[in-house]
């Protein structure tokens, strides 16, 4: 008979602890199987419990990060759209030289500033008016002083006996005290003038600070200036650098600005609430200052004795009735005879269309309602001959046949006609730049004033009218 003992298998069983860390083993195993349920869309059923849990985490995650970088973008959009691309969309432009919306809304800043300076400045219209009004009233003591001294010295010499040995006296200080009033009494009513002028020049003044007019006139700065700036690029150094402002003169202009701010604006709070820096406010000022100087050299070169035209002229209203008009002259009618009857001109009409002798720029002043240069720029071209007849010419919307008549190279130019003339030396220039080809785009309305383009400080429309007082009244 066998051992039993020794058929017993090699492997012995295994320890209670053993057997634990095997099922430990087992549930591990078991926790790691496939569930065999899809994760998404019929998806993942392949995958363990482990798995799908990570992927799940990182969808979250991932999703909260879509999330940020679209916020981001959003963001960044944004800014760039607003810093970037909008300043940079064109407001207007000069023969296809675009003006970007940045460059307006600098201007508007600068040109509001100066136009609220003029008005409420520290040494503006309205402070000039009240010193007016002070001294007005200061005056009238005096003069009330020296009334009360004449009618005293009147009714002491009145009372004295007729052979008084101080009537002599008194009647000199009668004489004294009277020129002493009449002299204030002059003085007071130089004030009153003085404040009356003042204070319309303000209540005028203050109708143009208005979005429109500073929007209006800071888009035509800035598209005469492209046009000041390629003359000027054809320019020499000289002309260049007398027109070209340089830095000093940019900082004095600057500083005046700040010196004749309104009582309750400081610079910084100006740059604030108009969302521009020092450096803007430096590049428009170099833009005003070459503006300035172009008219001030252009202004120089008007002079008297001036070349002139003799010349004369029939406006109607439609260019059928022009070109009616300009085959009976050419076929020989007589012109006086014509613009008498059919001239809708009534400054011409009466002297039978003659306009007169004519510097350059005068006919737009005198006739053309300073608008356009069309029949001048004719008129002063130097290829033309005696007695001439011009091609109907459109102008202001009306039409004209001009006949030239004749020139005078040096000719004496009245002095008041002189002076109109060189005041108005750069707006001249600038409709003649338009007759030769330079084409001015109309400036974006809805662009032109955007309240990002606009400061809101800068009034919407003009404040209500009100009856000025007189200077020694009390002001409203």
């Amino acid at each position: 008979m066998k051992n039993q003992t020794a058929r017993r298998p090699d492997d012995k069983r295994p320890t209670r602890s053993a057997q634990t860390k095997g099922y430990t083993r087992q549930t591990a195993h078991v926790e790691a199987r496939r569930d065999g349920q899809p994760l998404i869309f019929g998806w993942g059923g392949h995958l363990t419990k482990t798995e799908k849990t990570q992927l799940q985490r990182l969808g979250i995650w991932s999703f909260i990060g879509l999330i940020v970088v679209l916020v981001i973008a959003v963001f960044v959009g944004y800014w760039i759209n607003l810093n970037v691309l909008i300043p940079n969309q064109p407001i207007a432009s000069v023969n296809g030289q675009s003006i970007p919306q940045s460059d307006y809304h600098k201007l508007v800043a600068l040109q509001g500033q100066l136009s609220e300076n003029q008005v409420k400045g520290k040494n503006g219209l309205r402070a000039q008016a009240d010193t007016a009004h002070a001294n007005s009233i200061s005056e009238q003591k005096v003069v009330d002083d020296a009334t009360k001294s004449v009618n005293t010295l009147t009714t002491q010499i009145k009372a004295l006996p007729a052979n008084s040995s101080q009537r002599s006296d008194l009647q000199k200080q009668l004489d004294a005290a009277k020129a002493k009033q009449a002299d204030a009494t002059k003085t007071k009513q130089g004030y009153d003038n003085q404040y009356n002028n003042l204070t319309q020049q303000s209540t005028l003044q203050e109708q143009l600070l208005t979005q429109s007019q500073v929007g209006t006139t800071s888009a035509q700065w800035l598209q005469e200036d492209i046009v000041i700036r390629n003359w000027l690029n054809t320019q020499s150094a000289t002309i260049q650098n007398k027109i070209n402002p340089n830095s000093s003169a940019v900082t004095k202009a600057l500083n005046d600005l700040k010196a004749n701010l309104p009582t309750n604006k400081t610079y910084s709070k100006f740059l604030s609430d108009s969302n521009v820096s020092d450096g803007d406010m430096q590049a428009m000022m170099t833009l005003k200052l070459r503006r300035d100087n172009m008219q001030s050299y252009l202004a120089s070169q008007i002079t008297s004795p001036e070349r002139q035209v003799n010349a004369r002229a029939i406006t109607v209203a439609t260019a059928k009735d022009g070109n009616s008009i300009l085959s009976q002259l050419k076929a020989g009618a007589d012109f006086h005879k014509l613009a008498s009857q059919k001239s809708l001109d009534n400054n011409s009409k009466s002297k039978g269309g003659e306009l007169g002798w004519l510097a350059a720029g005068q006919y737009m002043l005198d006739y053309g309602s300073n608008i356009t240069a069309t029949v001048d720029d004719w008129l002063m071209d130097p290829a033309r001959k005696d007695n001439d007849f011009s091609p109907v010419l459109q102008e202001n919307g009306t039409f004209h046949v001009l006949q030239y008549e004749g020139s005078d190279p040096s000719r004496t130019v009245d002095a008041a006609k002189l002076q109109a003339l060189q005041g108005n030396a750069l707006k001249y220039w600038i409709e003649t730049q338009k007759v030769k080809g330079v084409k001015f785009s109309d400036p974006d309305q809805t662009k032109l004033f955007d309240p990002s383009n606009m400061p809101a400080w800068i009034p919407s429309s003009p404040p209500s009218q009100s009856t000025p007082t007189a200077a020694g009244g009390t002001q409203g």
